[in-house]
């Protein structure tokens, strides 16, 4: 049984209108190799930007695209899509409800979001080559990792929540119905190689109540892949379908209603509060994502291959052997030695050598 797992995905951007030349031929045809098809939405879709106000009060980053540019996840035979992150929910409930309504319309399940809790937790079950497969979503709570999101009630639309014990539990209760529990969480801290304590914490527990295979986005930044005796972990495979895009005022995203001369704007790599129209461009290491090849038998299996980005937008597959070496460095530590050490010589490591004047790239 194959499962292939990319990144985030934004469908809009400098590639709104744009239906073909996008991806390459290289990467469909992973794509389409595949028994499922497994990623992260994380982006509110709609025509009207009706933001959220919870959103507005708090300047935070809005990130939508229009209608008409979900039909790439068609084109791309995604089959199941995550909605737990903290963008789903930028165009409020109503803008939530009418992503929904488009991917019931398009045939593509969802999990990790909804109009209530009962909605938001309820999974995708996939009876593949006669075993049954349960995917799950959970979306991270904490201001310091991915910041501030709402979380489904009885009454109430959201994301499914990540709170550890729930978590565990849910696991367990599917484990028990299922061959396979496959986990797509939302966590980590955006732009960094190694996951947090508490990411790395919530995996074991993960591990031990069942999850087969854990699939995690958000960091905008591939993280290491952790085979274990028989389960896997991606711990983030970064961005994969998620291009440059204009913003406006205080930073939302922007889309012109008639033609505009892109080289004349500002640009920015970061995320600044813009008073003008200015095209938000990702660094360089955002641009690289990674595709992840699942293999579910007795002994749960991940290997990947690396994407990337061009500045047009579109996405081809990606050699670069100093970030397969980094990878496979930090799975290793990830798996043999305790994660304390691990982390601190990664967050005091690079400040040591920036006071020694030395560039480190990775």
């Amino acid at each position: 049984m194959r499962i292939v797992a990319v990144g985030d995905i934004m469908p809009g951007g400098i590639l709104a209108g744009v239906d073909e030349g996008y991806v390459s031929q290289e990467v469909l045809s992973i794509l389409k190799n595949a028994d499922i098809r497994v990623g992260t939405l994380e982006s509110a879709i709609g025509d009207e930007p009706i933001f959220y106000e919870e959103k507005m009060k708090r300047l935070a980053d809005v990130i939508y695209a229009k209608d008409r540019d979900l039909i790439k996840l068609k084109h791309l035979s995604i089959d199941i899509v995550s909605l737990a992150n903290n963008h789903f929910f930028d165009l409020g409930p109503k803008g939530a409800e009418h992503t929904i309504q488009l991917l019931d319309e398009m045939g593509i399940k969802h999990i990790g979001a909804g109009r209530n809790l009962e909605e938001a937790q309820r999974p995708v079950v996939e009876t593949i080559k006669g075993k049954k497969v349960a995917f799950l979503a959970f979306c991270d709570w904490r201001n310091e990792t991915v910041g501030w999101c709402p979380f489904a009630t009885d009454y109430q639309a959201g994301v499914n929540p990540m709170y550890d014990d729930y978590v565990v539990s849910e696991i367990k209760k599917y484990k028990a119905q299922s061959d396979y529990v496959v986990v797509m969480p939302h966590w980590g801290i955006e732009h960094t190689w190694v996951t947090t304590p508490q990411v790395y914490r919530l995996t074991k527990k993960m591990l031990k109540a069942g999850a087969d295979l854990i699939l995690g986005s958000h960091p905008h930044r591939v993280q290491p892949i952790v085979n274990y005796k028989c389960a896997s972990v991606a711990y983030s495979m970064g961005n994969f379908l998620f291009p440059d895009r204009l913003i406006t005022k205080p930073r939302s995203t922007y889309y012109p209603e008639g033609m505009l001369d892109v080289s004349s704007l500002p640009i920015t790599e970061g995320y600044p509060y813009v008073e003008h129209v200015t095209l938000k461009k990702w660094k360089p290491l955002a641009r690289v994502g990674m595709i992840a090849f699942a293999v579910l038998n007795n002994n749960v299996q991940l290997s990947y291959s690396l994407t990337k980005e061009m500045d047009t937008g579109a996405v081809s597959l990606y050699n670069d052997s100093h970030i397969d070496v980094l990878l496979k460095r930090r799975s290793f530590l990830l798996r043999y030695l305790p994660y304390s050490i691990v982390f601190y010589a990664e967050k005091y490591g690079k400040a040591f050598l920036r006071r020694l004047g030395m560039k480190n790239k990775f």
